[in-house]
């Protein structure tokens, strides 16, 4: 199989995984919202015994949290299929340039990285020694940020995100709201402050992680992964 139709499975397989979050949680916000319509039918049906006029039973443990526990959900989903959306962006960047590396591997020639010979000499065939570099090479990249992606593409391919790609900004913040989501509850840390450039004043307050949002971090994911893939083809010629 040659380096062009090994990037086609990758970008078939990765764009299709980031439509499926889009549609897992549109279907999740569509069940829930039906289970909350059907209670309050129920709940306005002029034969309901309103619960605390009942005896209590099993259910009733359930019954009393149902309205607060549909609304965590509909919060909570948005956040996990945010978090869900940037570990395959992640994932998609080590998949993509191992694959890259593999097919190419004179484009990880660097004057500024060397190996001893004692590490070269445990190598008997060439191909083995590529993979070992290879995986050395993208093993970092899964500790990047969205930064040093962007920083990396510039060094080695000359390609920039912040003049070429369009969703550039828009890509960039998903990414930053993922980590406050992540690490602090979804309420805007120093961190994001600094890389969004923001007053000292929006520090602690809760972003909004909805369906809407959701939506748009599938697209600009989905073009990141196209726009990645079509400039490196052009670079190295397929």
């Amino acid at each position: 199989m040659d380096l062009n139709t090994e990037i086609d499975k990758l970008i078939y397989y990765y764009s299709y995984h980031t439509t499926l979050v889009l549609e897992m949680n549109t279907a999740s916000n569509y069940f829930w919202n039906t289970q909350l319509a059907q209670l309050k039918r129920i709940q306005s049906d002029k034969n309901y015994i309103h619960i605390k006029d009942r005896k209590p039973d099993k259910y009733d443990k359930l019954g009393h949290s149902l309205f607060e526990k549909f609304e965590l959900i509909e919060e909570h989903t948005p956040k996990m299929s945010l978090i869900y959306l940037f570990s395959l962006f992640e994932a998609f960047n080590k998949d993509f340039f191992q694959t890259l590396f593999k097919y190419r591997p004179e484009l990880m020639k660097s004057k500024r990285k060397h190996l001893n010979y004692e590490t070269i000499l445990e190598f008997s065939d060439i191909n083995d020694l590529h993979e070992y570099i290879t995986q050395k090479e993208v093993n970092k990249y899964g500790y990047f940020d969205i930064d040093n992606i962007a920083q990396m593409l510039m060094d080695k391919f000359n390609i920039s995100l912040k003049e070429e790609f369009e969703y550039w900004k828009q890509l960039r913040e998903n990414y930053f709201r993922r980590n406050i989501i992540v690490h602090n509850d979804g309420k805007i840390s120093s961190t994001y402050l600094r890389k969004l450039e923001l007053p000292n004043e929006e520090l602690n307050k809760e972003l909004i992680c909805d369906n809407v949002y959701i939506g748009e971090c599938c697209r600009n994911i989905q073009t990141y992964i196209d726009f990645i893939s079509s400039s490196i083809k052009k670079k190295v010629n397929l």
